[in-house]
């Protein structure tokens, strides 16, 4: 019985019914293939992977919570099997919007009128008012003509590049787009292009080679990349889409309410209103609740209305999570310190990191997210023991989710952190470094 080795270790017998997995030696890219008739024989060894990291009591996903995802929250403690408190700094809430009293106080009101959920497809029985009007505000908000409510944000790219690049055409993507991106490409069909992250140069090689050879191009990329915390060259890849013939897309969902001078995003942020063709974005983000969307211009957004089958084929999302978008819009427009303060936040975790010694990046940061690269996938877990013992919550990213020399911590700021949260936060993180030998003690 053997897997299909990464390239993180030659290959080897696993010898699982001994029980003899060592979790230190392997990652989940070795369980996606496995040489065996049975279908479920790499559900076997993946068990037993698994269960082997939590002996080693280094495994941290999964951690349920016991109260709303503030700043502080409570966490039944993997270790212990007990209720504690931690400073998270995993959360992508970033304005904190989750827990405003006038967003639950809008969920609360929708919930006696419309129910726990309505049932059905949008076509069909699945769509209330308020969500006409949640998509005349979004559309206001990325300055386009419409947009569109999908249940979630996978589901909006999903759908919106499945819907769109068909046979004849072809997506342009940044290596480092979200997976719903990659899924979306996978799914409509058609053709697809990966160019190295935020070269332009190989963008432009890209856009040439297609220029005569396929129809439709669509340059699909990440505002702000979710892994890396760093933006898409916007400004550029209009112009050269511009140039080629292409359209763009441009996926906001880190940006809508980080960036821009009213939290509209990458667009807003480069001034590119109303030049990007399309824009999705995502309420479990800043807007604190569950759901996406894509605008563009009326015809685009129709035709995915009508074509995209993920939200052709799935249930109209809840009244309740719209009333709460609604009035996380609504927060997010009146109270614009709240951007400020997230702002102020994220450039003292960043400086303070990045003063004890530690290479953060992006530096200077250019979203609410911050990646401490540690490059080795049992480094990583250890430390996320001591990181996780110190009492903060923060995500730990291995090896194959980015490459191996790239496995990190990635910190996602919110406006609701205190100064002593951020302290906290960068004990723990300096006494994690000393001890493996990521800082100097001086």
């Amino acid at each position: 019985m053997t897997l299909t080795a990464s390239s993180y270790v030659a290959p080897h017998k696993l010898l699982v019914d001994e029980g003899a997995i060592d979790s230190d030696h392997y990652t989940m890219a070795d369980f996606v293939e496995q040489d065996d008739p049975d279908l479920f024989a790499k559900a076997r060894s993946y068990y037993a992977f698994i269960e082997d990291w939590k002996r080693k009591k280094t495994h941290f996903y999964l951690r349920r919570l016991l109260s709303a995802c503030r700043n502080r929250v409570t966490v039944l403690d993997n270790l212990t099997d007990r209720p504690r408190e931690m400073i998270m700094m995993g959360s992508n809430n970033y304005l904190g919007l989750s827990t405003h009293p006038k967003v639950i106080e809008a969920g609360q009101k929708a919930l006696a009128k419309y129910g726990s959920g309505l049932c059905g497809a949008p076509h069909m029985n699945g769509l209330c008012d308020l969500v006409r009007e949640l998509e005349v505000r979004l559309a206001r908000l990325k300055s386009c003509e419409d947009a569109m409510v999908f249940s979630t944000g996978y589901s909006a790219n999903v759908g919106s590049v499945s819907a769109l690049i068909r046979s004849k055409d072809v997506a342009l993507m940044d290596r480092w787009d979200h997976a719903s991106i990659i899924d979306g490409c996978r799914l409509s069909g058609g053709n697809f292009r990966a160019f190295r992250h935020n070269d332009m140069g190989h963008l432009e090689t890209l856009l040439q080679r297609c220029r005569h050879k396929f129809m439709g191009k669509l340059v699909v990329v990440d505002g702000v990349f979710s892994m890396d915390g760093d933006l898409a060259p916007l400004p550029e890849i209009v112009r050269l889409a511009r140039l080629y013939g292409a359209r763009v897309l441009v996926d906001d969902a880190h940006a809508t309410g980080v960036l821009g001078s009213h939290g509209g995003g990458t667009t807003d942020h480069f001034h590119l209103e109303g030049q990007v063709d399309l824009v999705m974005g995502t309420f479990s983000k800043s807007l604190g609740c569950t759901g996406g969307f894509v605008a563009g211009n009326k015809e685009a957004v129709h035709y995915i209305r009508y074509y995209a089958r993920s939200y052709m084929f799935s249930a109209g999302i809840t009244p309740a999570v719209v009333a709460t978008a609604l009035a996380a819009l609504q927060v997010m427009e009146e109270e614009p310190e709240r951007r400020k303060q997230l702002w102020e936040n994220t450039r003292y975790l960043h400086d303070n990191l990045k003063a004890m010694g530690y290479t953060v990046f992006p530096s200077p940061p250019e979203s609410a997210i911050l990646i401490i690269t540690i490059g080795d996938n049992v480094k990583l877990r250890q430390m996320s023991r001591e990181i996780h013992e110190g009492g903060v919550f923060v995500n730990a990213v291995p090896y194959p989710a980015v490459p191996l020399e790239k496995c990190c911590f990635r910190f996602s700021v919110m406006a609701t952190h205190t100064r002593d949260d951020l302290d906290r936060t960068l004990d723990v993180m300096r006494k994690a470094g000393l001890e493996h030998g990521l800082l100097h003690a001086a």
